[in-house]
């Protein structure tokens, strides 16, 4: 398979990732009735839609700019996977696994950790340099909507 074959095939990847995040975070909106919890998720999904435009520019038009921006940026650590509400106790009144702003918060902030990993874990792999770029470059994505998850959730 060419260079240009195999990044084609990877961005679909992320392409359909960004996608079934987006829908995901749409429905959940939806469904929702706590207001903090169903601005998260708008947000989340307004981000996966900047993300998957993203995407299909770059099928169209090339990398090239992203890979700049990833190796212009500071290396930044893994970000925390951990659950919230699991140092309160099963007698408290917000329990992750019945309050459902903990709940919404734990499965995007799940989500969003198994798309870095993967996107983490096909860059450590790649052999193109700038297949490596461009996956770092989609995990510190993920890695910045962890953040907004991380910071909105905590207010909770």
């Amino acid at each position: 398979m060419s260079d240009a074959k195999a990044l084609h095939s990877l961005l679909n990847i992320a392409l359909t990732t960004s996608a079934n995040h987006y829908d995901f975070y749409l429905k959940a909106a939806r469904a929702v009735e706590t207001p903090q919890v169903k601005a998260l998720l708008l947000v989340l999904s307004e981000t996966e839609g900047d993300l998957i435009e993203r995407i299909r520019g770059m099928m169209a038009t090339g990398i090239l700019e992203e890979i700049e921006e990833i190796a212009k940026a500071p290396h930044e650590d893994d970000p925390d996977p951990t659950p919230f509400g699991m140092d309160r106790t099963p007698f408290s009144a917000s329990n992750p696994d019945t309050d459902p702003r903990l709940f919404a918060c734990n499965r995007a902030l799940e989500m969003e950790f198994k798309g870095y990993a993967f996107y983490k874990s096909v860059a450590g792999r790649a052999k193109s340099e700038v297949v490596r770029r461009l996956f770092e470059y989609f995990a510190h994505i993920k890695s910045l909507q962890i953040d907004k998850i991380r910071r909105v959730c905590s207010s909770f």
